[in-house]
């Protein structure tokens, strides 16, 4: 799949097969996100990897409470975080997360992006126990595995483009 159709293909998938996914692909993945724009080139940011089925799960406790599921089943869970320091944490964030999607999708992967973690207040600033550094604040996350299910077809709303010539 080419760059383009990827952009056009890519839909949030919220439910995976149990599935490991070859650590080279997850490679590429990451991969594309540190080759995404940033801010002033500071690239602020810092991702963690959890493959480990366990760890994903104490991540949904610690977060969420009791037994809930935090990754739709995934079994990758991908965590971005930005310097709290940096002017550009959000934008270079969202920027990483979608060259994470898109390449998931280039490589027959799923993905959605998940915001349990930034809009779990506090939590998402003290998440050294798991992988993050120190300063650094987890702006989202992605779920990452084969899709066990097939996504809608994408209805585009009208009116969302004004051309001006």
């Amino acid at each position: 799949m080419d760059a383009y159709e990827s952009l056009l293909a890519r839909r949030s998938i919220r439910k995976y097969k149990k599935d490991a996914v070859p650590h080279e692909l997850i490679e590429k993945v990451v991969e594309a996100a540190r080759h995404a724009p940033s801010g002033m080139n500071t690239q602020a940011w810092h991702f963690v990897v959890v493959e480990d089925r366990s760890k994903i799960d104490e991540i949904g406790r610690f977060i969420l409470g009791g037994d809930a599921e935090i990754c739709y089943g995934a079994p990758v869970f991908i965590m971005v975080s930005y310097d709290e320091k940096s002017p550009y944490a959000n934008e270079d964030s969202a920027c990483a997360m979608c060259a994470m999607m898109y390449a998931s999708c280039a490589l027959g992967l799923g993905s959605v992006w998940i915001n349990r973690i930034n809009r779990s207040g506090e939590k998402a600033a003290s998440m050294q126990k798991f992988g993050v550094p120190e300063g650094y604040r987890v702006y989202g996350c992605l779920a990452l595995g084969y899709a066990d299910m097939t996504p809608d077809e994408r209805m585009l709303k009208k009116d969302t483009v004004t051309y001006i010539r």
